[in-house]
């Protein structure tokens, strides 16, 4: 209900006032009057009106200098200026005190009524905005998180545009050092030959021991995971924090990290320590320097499989500016690969060979380490999208093809003909996906077509969204679901009624349909005739 309050001094006024406005027309409620703008303050403040209906000459005080310490206070209803005089000053100051409307002493029903709605109208779209505005507010702190993540994720993988150097934490005034330790998940029985769900969850497990024994060391950090089974662990500390001071403690953690995941989960896991940064737009350095040991080049620290990326085996990256993040490269690659089935693939890799060959004053890079490490990476994170590479291309033919290749070119030839490869497998697959996701859809509306079937059940069953499900089904059948649906149900109840031993009723429940006539009516649209004339 809308509160209405009216201040005049004339108590005939308010009596008609109160008789004129029609209150159940306009969802509204009488919440008090007063004869004064001093009484009227009180009332106001007291009752929180939405609308304030007031004279202006008033004893006391008058209804202007009322709402001036109104709008002083912040109070947010709507004033209807009800009144004998005009004043040219009078109506300047009214507008600056966001005035709703002025109306003429006498007034008629139909206009103050429409005066009324008009202002009902307004603070009903005043707080549909204001709905609006705080669902979004509410959807931002939401989905905070998640943009934080996404925003670490490019900065990691060295992917982030000018957008995202807007972040605050790019431009922070908190200076720290940054430190990454790159996480591989072996790729054992344990974990391969388990349904993705189990997978995800075997890496929220791991995710959860990493915090634990953080938290317990009181360290700031993120944790980002990035393809399948390769995650960044982002160490934070003070800015006058030196390598050489760290490096021991920072072992102890990933060895501890190691350890404590193969003891309660029975996963082993490979770590590489990077270098210390100093700023956000260096910390993508101490990623790649981290997954460094993926192409073998790193020194074994421990026994418990943990790496470190030192300057004497790190020459060549360090001269090469390119080469020292094909971690990028990699990235950009397998999320062209996941998202769109290739179709960035040769702008990628050409924009990457091309690199290559302006550093051409740079020692040589080995094609066949930087092509086993695409090709590790690869095979880990594109599992999960249930493309497996190893039952494309044997590890035998990979190693051959590596081994011939000599140049930058080459490399790219390389790449573009196993994306290739990549992606039209992807393409059956996902065609294999939707035949089966159909075929199955098909078989239960078979079975289940006397039930309500909605699309969103046959979409949470076949694991696709409802608007993609339509689409494929529409693809495969040249049909709607729905009108698959009726067909079937359709054709049931003819073989039903021409059995002749069920009555029309009868079929009709038989197939689902409750009301009668809309069974009759369906039936004489798909066949042309009516039930009862098909048993006539």
């Amino acid at each position: 209900m809308w509160k209405i309050a009216i201040i005049d001094d004339d108590k005939q006024v308010l009596r008609g006032m109160k008789q004129a406005i029609p209150w159940d027309e306009l969802g509204a409620e009488w919440v008090g009057e007063s004869t004064n703008g001093h009484k009227g303050l009180e009332l106001i403040r007291k009752e929180k009106p939405d609308i304030v209906i007031t004279d202006v000459y008033m004893p006391v005080m008058d209804g202007l200098t009322m709402i001036e310490h109104l709008r002083k206070e912040q109070f947010q209803g709507k004033f209807l200026i009800h009144s004998g005089y005009s004043d040219f000053e009078f109506a300047r100051k009214a507008l600056r005190m966001n005035v709703d409307d002025y109306l003429s002493k006498p007034v008629s029903r139909q206009t103050l009524r429409e005066a009324l709605q008009r202002v009902i109208f307004t603070v009903e779209e005043e707080n549909k905005i204001q709905l609006e505005q705080k669902a979004l507010r509410d959807k931002v702190i939401l989905y905070e998180p998640f943009v934080h993540k996404e925003w670490l994720k490019t900065a990691v993988t060295g992917t982030m545009d000018d957008w995202n150097k807007e972040h605050p934490l790019f431009n922070t005034e908190k200076a720290q050092t940054h430190l990454v330790l790159g996480i591989e998940i072996m790729r054992t029985a344990r974990i391969s030959d388990v349904a993705a769900p189990d997978r995800f969850l075997f890496r929220f497990a791991i995710q959860n021991i990493i915090q634990e024994i953080l938290s317990e060391r009181q360290l700031t950090f993120d944790y980002v995971e990035l393809h399948g089974y390769h995650a960044s662990l982002i160490l934070h500390f003070e800015k006058d924090a030196r390598y050489e001071e760290l490096i021991d403690g920072v072992k102890s953690i990933a060895e501890m990290i190691i350890d404590c995941v193969h003891r309660y989960l029975s996963i082993s896991l490979h770590i590489g320590i990077g270098g210390l940064k100093n700023h956000w737009s260096q910390i993508s350095d101490s990623l790649e320097e981290a997954f460094h040991f993926l192409s073998q080049g790193a020194p074994l620290l421990s026994s418990s499989s943990l790496y470190a990326y030192n300057d004497s085996s790190s020459k060549r990256s360090q001269s090469n500016g390119v080469l020292a993040k094909p971690m990028r490269f990699y990235h950009q690659l397998i999320e062209d690969i996941k998202n769109t089935q290739g179709k960035m693939a040769e702008s990628i890799i050409q924009s990457y060979i091309d690199t290559l060959h302006e550093s051409s004053d740079s020692p040589e890079p080995s094609f066949h380490a930087l092509g086993a490490q695409f090709w590790t990476i690869a095979s880990y994170a594109l599992n999960d999208e249930q493309i497996r590479l190893w039952e494309i291309y044997t590890e035998v033919q990979i190693e051959a093809e590596l081994r011939s290749i000599h140049s930058a070119d080459q490399f790219g030839v390389w790449l573009h003909d196993k994306i290739r490869g990549i992606c039209v497998n992807q393409h059956w697959h996902e065609n294999l996906k939707h035949k089966q996701a159909v075929d199955f859809m098909k078989q239960y509306i078979h079975e289940n077509f006397k039930q309500d079937i909605t699309l969103a059940e046959l979409a949470e069953k076949v694991f696709i969204s409802r608007n993609y499900l339509s689409l494929i089904f529409k693809n495969a059948t040249g049909e709607t679901i729905n009108n698959y649906i009726i067909r079937v149900r359709m054709e049931q109840a003819k073989a039903l009624l021409l059995k002749g031993t069920f009555k029309i009723y009868e079929v009709a429940e038989s197939v689902g349909y409750k009301n009668i006539p809309y069974f009759s009516t369906t039936f004489k649209k798909h066949f042309g005739i009516t039930p009862m004339e098909l048993i006539r």
